[in-house]
């Protein structure tokens, strides 16, 4: 639109075609034309279809983002029922499913059936370990609990771990005010790369920071923060010798 305002002056009546430089990139450029209309209302439709597309592609902008943030909420829902242990696990994974609209809620879900979901959830408790070298370490099986872990037990001088790009449990190392031995870093690395959707790998990449880095967006789905300072690590899968407190 912008070469024919400029340069279709000279267009006869008629013209299908204006053969011209295009001053953006130096190169000769043939753009097609409508024999019926002016230059100017030729000029006119291209600068009506790039508009139309410019909102297009603006609208399914916004749209992918929102369905890859949906994706990735439901991959880490699908990684909490692949690690429920109870029950209770369970009604939690249902009871965030009914909250974001991908599960109905029951016409008598509500009086004593609602006391009872809403009782089982707070009986599911983050799984507890403890480090060959005394640490405590916590890790979430749902997203509400990564997001209870990260945000209220967790304080600004404790460490976070995470698989790197894959939906997962939030692993949280009580410090208390102690420097961790590269021993208890490893063995929090094999429990977040564990306890993520990448198990079934011998090797996981898993991201770890303190704490305090750890920020959750306003309106954000439960379990999803954001960091930007982290360290990175290679860990295994295998959680055998870390030890559970049951």
């Amino acid at each position: 639109g912008e070469l024919i305002t400029a340069y279709g002056y000279g267009l006869e009546n008629g013209s299908k075609v204006l053969n011209t430089v295009n001053y953006y990139t130096n190169e000769e450029i043939s753009i097609p034309l409508d024999p019926t209309l002016s230059p100017m209302e030729n000029a006119k439709n291209y600068f009506d279809k790039y508009n139309k597309l410019k909102r297009t592609y603006d609208a399914l902008t916004v749209q992918l983002k929102e369905t890859e943030e949906e994706l990735a909420h439901l991959e880490s829902i699908k990684n909490s029922l692949d690690i429920a242990v109870d029950e209770n696990d369970l009604i939690a994974v249902k009871k965030e499913l009914t909250e974001y609209g991908y599960m109905k809620r029951k016409a008598n879900d509500s009086g004593k059936n609602k006391k009872a979901s809403t009782k089982g959830s707070v009986k599911s408790k983050p799984l507890h370990y403890i480090s060959s070298d005394g640490f405590h370490i916590y890790v979430g099986k749902n997203n509400y609990q990564n997001d209870e872990l990260t945000f209220l037990l967790a304080e600004g001088g404790d460490w976070w771990f995470h698989a790197k790009k894959a939906a997962g449990s939030h692993v949280i190392v009580k410090s208390e005010g102690k420097e961790l031995p590269d021993r208890t870093f490893e063995e929090a690395a094999r429990l977040a790369a564990y306890y993520s959707s990448e198990r079934d790998a011998q090797k996981v990449e898993v991201d770890y920071t303190l704490k305090k880095n750890v920020k959750k967006p306003a309106g954000a789905k439960p379990g999803f923060v954001v960091y930007y300072t982290n360290y990175s690590m290679m860990a295994s899968t295998d959680i055998t010798g870390i030890t559970e407190v049951k």
